[in-house]
């Protein structure tokens, strides 16, 4: 037989993948896939964060231009008894002059009979919810309470009406039903935002005797500020009296776990200015 007229042997068939070579492939899609997830939820937070700032911003231009229509600064000054606070929470006594935008003798009203705080949704009716300590609804309720007057301001309104139909919603009774004027609103994550009141001017005597708590612009802490587990407030100060508006941010959460009875801002709040 002629030998150069043989064909030499080749390979039978392509080599197919290796258990380590499918493994590998396998490894890297899930690697870009993680990544594809990764970036398309730091997006969305971004998106989430600037809107729910935006909202931030509204607001603080709406309660700006309500306090040059009414030529001062708006204050949570003293509470009769309620909820077992007896008067501002610091060691300052109170004077004898409610929060002064509220409209009855409670603190503050949403009505009577059916209509009354206890018949609306959380955090309206029950304290110590998104990660604030005890009383917690008190500055739900009194937010809820600015919101209402503002919009009755000629001049805040239009301001208010820039505000997404989505985060300004009718709040709701347990029973489902929306209370008919009060509103509240929502970030981007659902959560009510809150405002958070700068207490009275101190006297000298206050800011001798009891300088912690006064703030540096020269008021005493309102039970908001103040971080005491009965005061149902954050450990954050107003600044120049102005009220401050907060977002519990994607976490939902307006504080981390209080400890020893101090409640914390949680890192991812959202704030109308730094405070």
């Amino acid at each position: 037989m002629d030998r150069t007229n043989r064909q030499l042997p080749t390979e039978a068939r392509a080599r197919g993948f290796t258990l380590i070579e499918l493994l590998v492939v396998l490894g890297i899609i899930v690697l870009l896939a993680s990544l594809v997830l990764a970036v398309s939820g730091s997006v969305i937070r971004a998106s989430e964060e600037r809107a729910t700032r935006n909202t931030l911003e509204i607001l603080n231009a709406a309660t700006e231009e309500f306090e040059r229509t009414l030529d001062r600064r708006v204050t949570y000054r003293h509470a009769a008894t309620v909820n077992g606070i007896t008067a501002d929470p610091t060691t300052v006594g109170g004077i004898s002059q409610r929060y002064d935008i509220d409209g009855a003798a409670t603190v503050p009203v949403a009505g009577s009979g059916a209509a009354n705080w206890n018949n609306l949704q959380v955090p309206y009716v029950s304290p110590g919810t998104n990660g604030l300590p005890a009383y917690s609804n008190l500055p739900a309720r009194r937010t809820a309470n600015l919101l209402w007057v503002m919009s009755q301001t000629e001049a805040v309104a239009p301001i208010l009406q820039k505000l997404p139909d989505s985060v300004l919603r009718n709040i709701r009774f347990t029973t489902g039903v929306n209370y008919s004027t009060l509103r509240h609103c929502v970030d981007s994550w659902e959560t009510p935002i809150i405002a958070i009141f700068p207490g009275r001017e101190a006297t000298q005597a206050e800011i001798e005797g009891s300088p912690n708590a006064v703030d540096e612009d020269g008021t005493i802490k309102s039970d908001s500020e103040w971080a005491a587990a009965t005061a149902g407030g954050l450990r954050l100060s107003c600044k120049d009296r102005r009220i401050l508006w907060v977002s519990a941010g994607n976490d939902t959460r307006f504080s981390d776990t209080p400890v020893s009875g101090v409640s914390n801002p949680s890192a991812d709040n959202l704030y109308s200015y730094e405070p």
